[in-house]
């Protein structure tokens, strides 16, 4: 597995959907790995929180699609994150 940056809430403000979710890709792997090879250190829940908190406001934010800037805007612009 290539090596990745873990994603920030503040990363995230900057980034539209379509850039985080290949990163969400890259790091859900990366956890999953490690729950099943049972590699899950003291220290990584904050960490694990963080994504799954990225991960569940880009995959479905709570409301209905207004237009095409939901894809293109960044997270922070559209007050989501």
């Amino acid at each position: 597995m290539a090596r990745f940056e873990r994603l920030t809430i503040e990363e995230a403000r900057t980034l539209s959907r379509e850039q985080l979710l290949p990163r969400i890709e890259d790091e859900q792997q990366y956890w999953y790995q490690r729950m099943n090879r049972m590699e899950i250190r003291v220290g990584d829940d904050d960490a694990f929180k963080i994504f799954t908190q990225i991960m569940h406001i880009v995959i479905d934010p709570g409301r209905s699609v207004p237009d095409t800037d939901y894809w293109k805007k960044p997270l922070g612009e559209l007050g989501e994150l």
